[in-house]
């Protein structure tokens, strides 16, 4: 049998007889198995060099074994083919006749060595350890069955060493990886895994640090915000030659105490041309132009430009009624399909979700200089360029209906939205449903349409009732509180259990207290504070709170009896500004007449400063200024009227996550001390009386005096 020998292995002889010693002899006893590790080989005596005997026979037949074997094999026959077929037929044989012991030995050689060569009674060679290779390689393993050969069971004598052959591998001549730099390598490991590190804790700090303190549902620019309702006549007149009618200008002059009070959005009852304006407002002769004692075209564009640098918005009303005779002149044919922006707005409101960033960023709750830094801030122009639509929109060569005429003119000016007054008179005109799907084509969703909540009411069921939940953007609500607490917690109930608050894509709700169409509050409400403890009311209702004029200092209806002939406008007072006169020096600067005569004094208030701190709280507090809570594609109210006897009313607003605020406001005439412990434990007191904010109640004995009004952040 050939055999071949693989180049890679090394062949290690050994010599068929070596010196016997005393260490050699410990070194493989009986019973024990070669081990793995290094080949021990006893040393020369000192002084002498080991010689191996290069053709000594490979083993001596031990004395008394009578073995049929031929000639002694040496060194120099064993390496043929045949001498090496030879070993392996006489290690086979013999393994088949001498049973031995198959236990192997657990010792290590490398131990039995030392502790041999310690203990030997010959010479005490030492013993070295030559390793075969450097490198930890294995070579062929002595079988037991091979000792066997060696063993003589009869006389007891212990084996000779005879020689193996061992086969190793051949030490690598070049292993790339061996010549690398390792230590740079370590380094470069070392460092990259410390940058790494390093980036991602700045990464997971700079996340930290520009994420937003709250985290506060986010609303559209008109939902929720604060509405200041003004009739430009009575407002401020800025004129020199003293005519004693407001203007554009003195409008302008105002906004830094608009912005100051929390206004967001400014609406402008009626500034086109009438006979006899003031006095007539609504006898309307066009809804292109402007009336001329207001101011000219470019003090309007001024005006707008104004707004729109303090970050507020511009709404303007338009009198439909009885200025448009019908809808069926000048009607259009226009193609009323939402553009896809609409319609994407449309279907994320129906989800509950925002896609309009806020206009008015969410101040810190920290002091109301942030506030006022807000609000002066210059924005970005307000969609100075018009749309593609609406671009070409306005320059359709048909004849336009005189509204559809009226919003192309005014979107050109940048207004922000339109009221669109008197649209429930034509509810059930042929075009009704076409012609308001053209409008809010025409608007955009970046701009919103208001009408009155009896268009509501007299609308048909179908396709022109889905137009006003569609396309419409507020519903002006008017409370009415000829019929106290209990009339008013119906009215609100009413709404609040509405078709408005079935689906989170309805119109929000536009909550008025008063207007140029209804008497003051405080005329109505001969309590102090009445004006204000019911805007704080509207303000604390879910939906956009509009303020009118005045109200926010309690100002009255004119009382004049030479003006009996103009009870229609006698609401429409001028302003009483601060340091006013009886000559009206903070209307007019100049001291002219005004165009209404009556008192110069408003209703004497506990509450300065209320409308502005609620404003604060509205701007900064999702329990108020969200309309209910959106969940699942539904939406839940989260208002409720706790209490209403006795002309206390008792208002709660709840959010998910956020402390519950409660309004308590006293609309009668006498003092109230009531034990509503059943309702609320206690609170702290934020908007209010000056003496009274911030310091804790008790809803056990809570006292109020009349006229009074206080919101009440409730304990978690």
């Amino acid at each position: 049998m050939n055999i071949q020998k693989p180049e890679s292995l090394l062949s290690v002889v050994l010599p068929g007889d070596l010196l016997v010693s005393p260490s050699s002899q410990e070194l493989l006893t009986q019973d024990e198995e070669t081990s793995d590790c290094p080949l021990l080989t006893p040393s020369p005596p000192p002084g002498q060099m080991f010689q191996p005997l290069e053709n000594a026979p490979m083993f001596n037949p031990l004395e008394g074994a009578p073995l049929e074997m031929g000639p002694a094999q040496t060194l120099g026959n064993f390496i043929t083919e045949d001498g090496l077929n030879g070993y392996i037929n006489m290690v086979a044989l013999n393994s088949s006749s001498k049973p031995i012991n198959d236990e192997p030995s657990s010792r290590d050689p490398m131990v039995e060595s030392s502790s041999s060569s310690a203990s030997s009674s010959g010479d005490n060679e030492p013993v070295c350890t030559q390793l075969l290779t450097q490198l930890n390689t294995a070579y062929q393993h002595l079988a037991p069955d091979a000792q066997a050969l060696f063993y003589n069971q009869e006389n007891g004598g212990k084996p000779p060493l005879v020689g193996i052959q061992l086969a190793v591998q051949k030490s690598p001549k070049d292993y790339r990886f061996m010549a690398w730099n390792w230590p740079l390598i370590r380094k470069a490991c070392f460092w990259s895994f410390m940058s790494f590190l390093a980036g991602c804790v700045a990464l997971v700090v700079g996340v930290i640090a520009t994420m937003p303190k709250r985290c506060d549902p986010p609303v559209e620019w008109w939902q929720g915000s604060v509405f200041y309702e003004i009739f430009p006549a009575s407002f401020k007149d800025s004129s020199t030659v003293g005519d004693g009618i407001g203007d554009f200008k003195g409008i302008a002059a105002q906004l830094d105490y608009l912005s100051d009070l929390g206004v967001q959005v400014i609406r402008l009852n009626s500034i086109f041309p009438a006979q006899h304006y003031p006095e007539h407002y609504r006898s309307i002769t066009s809804l292109l132009a402007i009336q001329h004692d207001l101011g000219t075209i470019d003090d309007f564009n001024a005006l707008v430009l104004a707004v729109h640098r303090r970050n507020m918005s511009l709404v303007l009303d338009l009198p439909l009624y009885p200025y448009v005779e019908n809808f069926g002149a000048g009607g259009n044919s226009y193609s009323t399909k939402p553009n896809k922006r609409d319609k994407e707005i449309r279907e994320r409101r129906d989800a509950g979700v925002s896609v309009l960033p806020n206009v008015l960023p969410t101040p810190e709750p920290t002091s109301f200089e942030s506030i006022r830094n807000i609000l002066s801030s210059v924005p970005p122009p307000v969609d100075p360029k018009p749309n593609a639509f609406l671009a070409s929109a306005l320059q359709e060569p048909e004849k336009d209906h005189v509204v559809t005429a009226a919003i192309k003119f005014w979107l050109q000016k940048n207004v922000d939205g339109f009221y669109l007054k008197g649209l429930e008179h034509y509810a059930k005109e042929k075009n009704f449903a076409e012609l308001v799907k053209y409008w809010k084509f025409l608007v955009g969703p970046n701009r919103i349409l208001i009408c009155n909540s009896a268009v509501l009411a007299n609308v048909p069921q179908g396709a022109a009732k889905n137009v006003i939940l569609d396309r419409i953007d507020l519903i002006d609500v008017t409370l009415n509180f000829s019929n106290g607490t209990t009339g008013i917690k119906s009215q609100v109930n009413s709404v609040l259990n509405g078709i408005l608050f079935e689906k989170p894509g309805y119109p929000w709700i536009h909550w008025s207290i008063g207007g140029v169409d209804t008497s003051r509050i405080a005329s109505s409400l001969s309590v102090s504070n009445a004006s204000i403890a019911a805007s704080l009311l509207g303000m604390m209702l879910p939906g956009t709170p509009n303020i009118f004029y005045g109200d926010e200092i309690g100002m009255v209806d004119c009382d004049c009896e030479d003006h009996r002939d103009l009870e229609h406008v006698h609401n429409l007072m001028p302003m009483l500004w601060e340091g006013a006169t009886d000559k009206g020096d903070g209307f007019s600067s100049t001291g002219a007449i005004h165009w209404l005569l009556g008192s110069t004094e408003s209703i004497k208030t506990t509450l300065v400063g209320a409308i502005r701190a609620m404003s604060k709280l509205r701007s900064e507090t999702p329990t108020i200024y969200m309309n209910g809570v959106y969940k699942d594609h539904q939406i839940n109210g989260n208002c409720e009227i706790r209490y209403t006897d006795d002309e206390l009313l008792v208002v709660e607003r709840r959010y998910p996550r956020r402390n519950s605020y409660v309004l308590v406001a006293n609309f009668g005439a006498e003092n109230q001390t009531k034990d509503l412990s059943s309702l609320y434990y206690g609170g702290y007191i934020v908007v209010g009386a000056t003496n009274r904010v911030n310091n804790t109640v008790y809803f056990k004995e809570l006292n109020i005096f009349p006229g009074e009004a206080f919101v009440i952040k409730l304990d978690k």
